[in-house]
């Protein structure tokens, strides 16, 4: 069999979840061909050593919020996402075709909207079926929808019946494909104790500098690194040099480590209590999946929105702008006064286990159908 995943690197969310499928896929199907094909790349030879001018653009959404939250409903709409399709296929359909001409797949799974517009040009000529993954909660742009998708699959019940009030039928809610190994149970000593030097049984809060408003983390990072108490830190800067730079030259009251980039998300997200970070599907799903409560302190407007959304309905974790309702609220985790266990107890009705390994058997079961 012959599979291609379908995904876009504009954040981490689309991409993390086509890796999560794929790694699935080659633990159960070792001599399946599998192959990720990334949206910003299929017309830049530079795979790895330049950004392309949408990533730019990405980019400076992410740090300029506002401009992405006027973007996300200005397209919201069918006309937007007629015209955007028109614009992807002029610029993209020639490079896409090629792709799938040559890797000749028996299957798409795709986890970025855009694809859909090249795929469903693609399946005029042969009729490959094609499932759509879409990687964030409720809040659902129009360019993801479209009848002629063969499966939908989506994190929770709240998107699915977004997508029934949009007339689109076959739709599977898995959750959002993550790493396995958040589901598994943590030698807590082992990371704690012996790994990052920090101690087994104090709250531990891990704080993730995710792209955007860079200086809100590091505002409460200010404030945590002078308090006192039962608590300790792990922050993980990711690319952000600079600010890793920054903080290993700060002086914490409570035991902290600095992690600068890592491919280690997993082991760091379950030996916390609390997750603080931005509002995107991927380290929020990887968190909840995980079984911790997340305190989100900004967000970036548009699809983000639906993930603090379901936070709050289904009181997973936390989430405010003011600074000092953080704080205040940060006081009380540590504290001791807001019991983190509740959070934990509503998470486990939440969350949805195994999600990558429920879309591969919806895979499975489509292509055995079209044998």
């Amino acid at each position: 069999m012959k599979v291609l995943l379908l995904t876009a690197s504009y954040g981490t969310g689309h991409i993390t979840a086509a890796k999560s499928i794929y790694e699935v896929i080659k633990n159960k199907h070792p001599n399946w061909q599998v192959e990720i094909v990334d949206f910003l790349r299929i017309n830049n030879k530079n795979t790895h050593e330049k950004l392309t001018f949408f990533q730019k653009l990405y980019n400076l959404s992410m740090e300029k919020p506002i401009l992405f939250d006027i973007f996300f409903y200005l397209t919201n709409n069918k006309f937007c996402s007629f015209i955007l399709e028109l614009f992807m296929k002029l610029i993209n359909y020639k490079h896409a075709k090629k792709i799938f001409n040559d890797f000749q797949p028996d299957i798409f799974i795709s986890t970025h909207p855009y694809w859909t517009f090249l795929v469903k040009k693609y399946k005029k000529e042969r009729n490959i079926p094609y499932i759509c993954v879409i990687t964030d909660s409720y809040m659902v742009h129009k360019a993801w929808i479209d009848k002629f998708v063969d499966i939908y699959c989506v994190i929770d019940e709240d998107t699915k019946h977004v997508l029934i009030n949009n007339n689109i039928k076959n739709i599977f809610v898995t959750g959002f494909p993550v790493a396995d190994k958040l589901f598994e149970k943590v030698d807590k000593n082992k990371i704690l104790v012996e790994e990052l030097g920090l101690h087994k049984d104090k709250l531990t809060i891990l704080i993730t500098v995710g792209l955007g408003a860079i200086e809100r983390f590091l505002d409460i990072i200010e404030y945590l690194r002078k308090k006192t108490g039962n608590f300790q830190m792990i922050i993980v800067t990711g690319k952000y040099k600079q600010i890793y730079d920054y903080l290993i030259s700060l002086k914490f009251n409570p035991p902290t480590k600095i992690i600068g980039w890592t491919d280690r998300m997993y082991d760091f997200i379950r030996v916390s209590d609390l997750v603080i970070c931005k509002g995107g599907g991927a380290i929020v799903s990887e968190s909840l999946s995980a079984g911790v409560p997340v305190f989100i302190p900004l967000f970036v407007p548009g699809q983000e929105r639906g993930n603090v959304y379901v936070v709050k309905k289904y009181q997973m974790g936390f989430h405010e702008i003011e600074l000092q309702k953080v704080y205040q609220i940060l006081e009380q985790i540590i504290t001791g006064k807001i019991n983190l266990n509740f959070y934990k107890d509503n998470i486990s009705k939440y969350i949805q286990h195994n999600p990558a390994e429920k879309i591969v058997k919806i895979s499975e079961s489509i292509l055995s159908k079209t044998l």
